[in-house]
């Protein structure tokens, strides 16, 4: 009688054949590998694009002007975030009267005396957190804007929400901020 072989595949043909199972999975792992590189160098550089965004100037702090029996009331600057540096307080300053009255008058920046409020709703030195926010809020609508303030050796960068004639409507827009957005360190702030 003839001999007769069983169906199916040979030890060698086994072999062979988990090799090249094998390497191919390799050559397909390392070009997986090379394409994602790839992949994340592109979205890094994407990044970086984003990150050139030009950030409004500080605007010059104006000083005020108060009674010397409220000094001891002075308003101190709004802390942004935990930092060890101190953070600058406003010194306050008499202003004097004419010599024909005896009333001391207390200086007020101009924008603060027409009504200029806005609310800040965030503070933080990363440059991309502040951007990526105020677009955020922009394309929800608000009139979100950024801004830089230079602490000692830290930049802060300032994420500002509307520019207020009174402060009820500042303050309106704050308590939005915080319940909607869930921006707990909004607080308003006289440009």
């Amino acid at each position: 009688m003839a001999e007769r072989r069983s169906p199916g595949l040979t030890f060698g043909q086994l072999i062979t054949l988990t090799f090249g199972f094998l390497l191919a999975s390799v050559v397909i792992f390392v070009f997986g590998l090379w394409v994602g590189r790839d992949l994340a160098q592109q979205q890094a550089a994407k990044q970086r694009d984003v990150a050139h965004v030009p950030v409004a100037p500080p605007e010059p702090e104006p000083t005020r002007a108060v009674a010397p029996t409220r000094a001891a009331h002075a308003p101190a600057a709004v802390a942004l975030a935990p930092t060890s540096t101190p953070l600058p307080v406003e010194t306050p300053t008499a202003v004097r009267p004419p010599a024909t009255t005896t009333r001391v008058q207390l200086a007020a920046t101009p924008t603060a005396a027409a009504g200029g409020y806005t609310v800040q709703a965030y503070a933080t030195n990363d440059m991309m957190r502040a951007v990526m926010l105020s677009k955020t809020l922009q394309n929800k609508g608000y009139a979100a804007s950024t801004a830089t303030k230079q602490i000692g050796a830290v930049t802060w960068y300032l994420v500002r929400v509307g520019k207020y004639r009174d402060r009820a409507a500042a303050k309106a827009m704050e308590s939005k901020l915080r319940s909607e957005e869930g921006l707990e360190a909004a607080s308003v702030i006289a440009q």
